[in-house]
């Protein structure tokens, strides 16, 4: 995150906030009428440190089940609680499930959504699950084998400008182009079976990975050819209807603030 060396002087400070959380304890990301959120949740701890009404503004919406380690926030506060308080002060106070991971100054002017640069996800697969034990909640389990090569020929495939339309649930984004641009689109696999997808854009639309994740399983399950996922890009819709991948094994890994996020 582009934190300061220093604070700049005055009686408002704008700060930033990287935190990780299990989306399973919480009705998604943004302030609900009812139920736990992790907004709620943070301004809740940040109001009582603060001894000020608090509102932050997250890099992005996360949906209810969804995983982060690398979400941002920023908020402004004339509180003059030191950071070091600040921070220990949020790791006490939120919920478990929630941890703040850092905090510091940031420009007057950043708005951790509108000065984002790009977003990494990553996305885990079980192929072949066996046995959830600590696993269960954390990714997508699936009975069969997956054929890997030509889910990442069809990922490799989706590099470039893509239009998630294509991906994107209806009412995403209403108005705004739905053209980003695909910068990485990798899969590996990981220690215990998992494998694991990894997505690098400079944006994307609601459910856009787990819609495109849902069409990639089906090309490694062979009811789709790998050059689907790119026709799709390509034409802005879905051509053949997919599962949606479920939210728990989605992860929101990075933010970008830079010129460019490779």
């Amino acid at each position: 995150m582009p934190f300061l060396e220093r604070e700049p002087d005055g009686p408002t400070r704008h700060l930033a906030l990287g935190l990780a959380y299990r989306g399973d304890g919480f009705l998604g990301w943004q302030v609900q009428p009812k139920g736990l959120t992790v907004q709620g949740a943070l301004e809740k701890a940040l109001t009582k440190l603060c001894d000020q009404p608090i509102r932050v503004a997250a890099s992005g919406r996360t949906d209810t089940g969804v995983n982060a380690w690398g979400q941002v926030a920023s908020f402004a506060t004339t509180s003059t609680l030191s950071l070091e308080r600040m921070l220990r002060g949020l790791r006490s106070l939120l919920p478990p499930g929630v941890w703040p991971r850092a905090l510091g100054p940031v420009p007057r002017d950043f708005h951790a959504r509108f000065s984002a640069q790009g977003k990494t996800y990553h996305y885990y697969l079980w192929p072949q699950a066996q046995g959830g034990l600590f696993l269960d909640g954390l990714c997508w389990p699936l009975r069969g084998a997956l054929e890997l090569e030509p889910m990442a020929r069809a990922l490799a495939g989706l590099v470039g400008p893509v239009d998630m339309a294509a991906f994107a649930s209806a009412g995403s984004e209403p108005g705004e182009s739905t053209m980003r641009q695909l910068y990485r689109a990798e899969l590996s696999l990981v220690e215990g079976g998992l494998v694991e997808v990894r997505l690098t854009a400079s944006g994307f639309l609601r459910h856009s990975v787990r819609n495109l994740v849902g069409s990639l399983v089906q090309v490694g399950q062979g009811r789709l050819e790998p050059s689907g996922l790119a026709r799709m890009a390509q034409a802005g819709k879905r051509l053949r209807p997919g599962p949606k991948a479920p939210p728990h094994g989605l992860y929101l890994a990075r933010v970008f603030y830079t010129d460019s996020p490779v």
